[in-house]
């Protein structure tokens, strides 16, 4: 269970205008509030962060650290430097000199492979069906819009809250050289010592994918270039989907999937994606 805590000191006049924004998006959660103190130990809290939100870890359990889930695109260094063409990512989407495709992203989680691809230009659809990511991230994005230094990149994406499939507007326009990017969650394999604590938190809200595949199925009837899904290296190649090719890098691979032969439209490296198999 997820409370939202405030303490005496808290109050929209410390927000910036983004982050009060974003606020509005508070009763949707459906959160108890209560004070900071009044937390029971064994969940998590919302809290606000100096001029944004974050979600902070159970204070009884050391599995997910002491530090908070927060999404800052403006300050934390991992996102300050652009994707380039040579990177499996970009190699993944078909990314070339000049090209810069649409990217619809079906799992944005905290938003590291849309950033990653808005920063070299890309317009990103980023869909996120759980609520409390999703709030994180519109929190995230809201601040870097009113940052000169992440602005641009900021508005390269347009995120909306569900799953793609149940927004059929969201997706009118497609085009035949859209690039689908899927990044389902798996149960971890490694041991528990190696899995980032930042990752712990996001995989305990998340869970599994358990609808992967069909997922992945209703992504592969609309129109598109290529399909990509990224999967640890120990994941088995799913029955009904056998990847054209894959791209590979030290810790994570992107199967890549092209349009089937014959088939109709039916439709309306870089540091954060090596680093975090968990979008």
């Amino acid at each position: 269970m997820v409370r939202v805590a405030h303490s005496p000191e808290d109050g929209a006049e410390g927000f910036c205008a983004s982050s009060q924004a974003v606020a509005g998006l508070l009763p949707a959660l459906d959160l108890e509030p209560v004070p900071a103190q009044a937390v029971p130990p064994e969940q998590f809290s919302l809290r606000q962060a100096g001029d944004g939100w974050a979600l902070w870890p159970p204070t009884e359990s050391k599995a997910y650290g002491r530090l908070p889930l927060r999404i800052d695109f403006v300050h934390d260094a991992r996102f300050s430097t652009p994707l380039t063409l040579k990177e499996p990512l970009a190699r993944a989407v078909g990314m070339k000199s000049g090209q810069r495709p649409p990217i619809i992203d079906l799992t944005a989680g905290l938003g590291r492979d849309a950033w990653a691809l808005a920063s070299i230009g890309c317009s990103v659809q980023a869909f996120e069906r759980h609520p409390l990511i999703h709030f994180l991230l519109a929190d995230a994005l809201a601040r870097a819009r009113q940052h000169p230094a992440t602005a641009t990149i900021a508005e390269r994406i347009h995120l909306h809250q569900g799953a793609a499939h149940t927004q059929p507007d969201a997706l009118n326009g497609l085009r035949a050289e859209t690039v689908w990017l899927f990044d389902p969650m798996f149960p971890p394999r490694q041991k528990s010592a190696e899995v980032k604590k930042e990752m712990r938190i996001f995989a305990a809200l998340i869970g599994a994918d358990t609808d992967a595949e069909s997922v992945l199925s209703w992504a592969r009837s609309q129109s598109g270039a290529r399909w990509v899904v990224k999967r640890p290296h120990h994941a088995t190649p799913w029955a009904a989907h056998c990847p054209d090719f894959t791209v590979e890098s030290a810790r994570i691979r992107f199967d890549v999937f092209l349009p089937r032969r014959g088939a109709a439209s039916t439709s309306t490296g870089h540091p954060l994606s090596e680093e975090f198999s968990g979008q």
